[in-house]
């Protein structure tokens, strides 16, 4: 049976940038998760320099590989790209901090702070991107890794309990508009979408939680 034509007031590349969004939902919610996580972990006391060095290497590596989990490297997606970019320095970071011989604890002050900063400029690309879907939740949290970035930059001193505080804030700032993204998109998502993927019964769906959210 051929399923009836459903009106849509927004552009296909709104459409697209829905659709790219919504297959990334499941990777914010486990990033949220994973961040808030490793945020709890950050500030327990009594850090230590070769703790906080391999507490770092593993958040950036989870986060890079949840990231990149999702795919989306065929043209089609090249919005998302900005993102995958970030996910492959999360995980180039993650892999350096664990590798480097010696690291100190200033060398992970700066490898952070460019981490940070790329991930913050990836953040920002993508809500460039992907602004008529997002909202504004990516470039939060590309703002949040700018100034993250940029505090660890103009920081000289040498205390694990602030650099592993600082950490722990970020990552659950981060956290928490992941979260937030990750709600937004499990609530809505466009009635084409559910059309490709579930049918006639899926836009009917659709049109009630539609009406439900009108009323």
């Amino acid at each position: 049976m051929a399923i009836p034509e459903v009106g849509y007031s927004g552009t296909t590349d709104s459409l697209t940038e829905n659709a790219l969004l919504d297959e990334r939902r499941l990777s914010f919610a486990l990033r949220s998760g994973a961040g808030i996580l490793f945020a709890i972990a950050f500030l327990w006391p009594a850090m230590g320099d070769a703790a906080l060095i391999r507490l770092f290497a593993a958040y950036a590596f989870v986060d890079g590989i949840l990231v990149l989990s999702a795919g989306g490297w065929s043209p089609r997606s090249r919005c998302v790209w900005p993102l995958l970019l970030g996910g492959c320095a999360d995980v180039m970071a993650g892999v350096v901090a664990y590798a480097w011989p010696g690291l100190t604890l200033l060398g992970l002050v700066n490898l952070t702070a460019i981490w940070a900063i790329v991930l913050g400029i990836g953040f920002a690309a993508g809500w460039a991107a992907l602004r008529q879907a997002d909202g504004s939740y990516l470039l939060l949290s590309g703002i949040a890794a700018g100034l993250f970035g940029r505090a660890l930059l103009s920081y000289s001193g040498g205390d694990a309990v602030v650099i592993a505080t600082w950490m722990g804030l970020y990552a659950l700032t981060l956290g928490i508009l992941l979260f937030k993204l990750s709600l937004r998109l499990y609530r809505f998502v466009p009635v084409e979408v559910l059309a490709q993927r579930g049918g006639l019964f899926a836009v009917r769906a659709s049109a009630r939680s539609r009406r439900r959210r009108a009323s």
